[in-house]
Formats: C-alpha cells, structure tokens, sequence
C-alpha cells in the first residue's frame, strides 16, 4: 500500500516512524513477491523438468531481494520525511531527492563511486518519474 506523501504532511514524529515502517513492509512485500517470482523463473528456465531446484532458489534468494527492497522503501521514506523537515517544504522536489539520495546511500555499501553515481542518478530518474506520475 502506497501512501501519497505529496498530500501528507506528519504531525509528529511517532507518525513519521510509523510511515516509515510501513514503507519498510510494504518494500519487503514486494520485493518478496518479486524476487521469488524471478528466481522461480530463473531456476525453471535452467533446468525445466525439475520444480524442486526453483523452490529451492526461491527460498534461498527472495528474502534477500525482500529485504533490499525493504531497506530502500524505508530509507526513502526516511529521507523524504528528513527533507520535509529540514526544508519546510513539501513539494515535488523533496520526491525527485528522496530516492536519488536513498540510492547513493545504499549504493555507497559497495565502496565504489562510479556505481553510487549510477545508482544516484537511477533514483532521481525513477523520483521524477513518480512525481511526474502523481501530478498527471
């Protein structure tokens, strides 16, 4: 369940964690429904008689993809809420930053700049989309 953030402002900071949490469930949903989805495939695809090896990869492989996606959820959300307060603003701007800077933070794990660049970039792209997306 997607909360529009664009029409909701917090009051207080237990309904921002709450948000946040909710966010973080949400992403390890889909990313679970997601990520057992491909790996299922994935597996079939390599050896298609055998559908024990494809449930074996989707338990090995969709609760790491879950939480991944769960961690961005809830970082976004986090940072998004982190530049409402900061900024006093809410406008589509907080929306297009929030998940570029969650992207290049999560990305940064992997010590490298190039690909937290790329993925920066990947989380604007995919802000601007969503923002652009809600106004329509």
């Amino acid at each position: 369940m997607y909360t529009n953030f664009k029409y909701r402002t917090p009051e207080t900071r237990e309904q921002c964690l709450d948000c946040v949490l909710n966010s973080g469930g949400s992403g390890f949903l889909k990313g679970v429904i997601g990520g057992s989805t491909f790996y299922f495939f994935k597996s079939l695809c390599s050896s298609p008689t055998h559908i024990a090896p494809a449930c074996h990869a989707v338990l090995l492989n969709a609760p790491r993809v879950g939480g991944k996606v769960a961690a961005w959820y809830a970082l976004d959300r986090a940072v998004n809420y982190a530049l409402y307060s900061v900024r006093q603003k809410n406008d589509p701007w907080n929306g297009i930053a929030a998940p570029a800077i969650s992207s290049g933070l999560l990305s940064l794990c992997r010590r490298s700049l190039r690909p937290s660049a790329c993925f920066t970039m990947f989380g604007a792209l995919i802000g601007t989309v969503r923002e652009v997306g809600l106004s329509i």
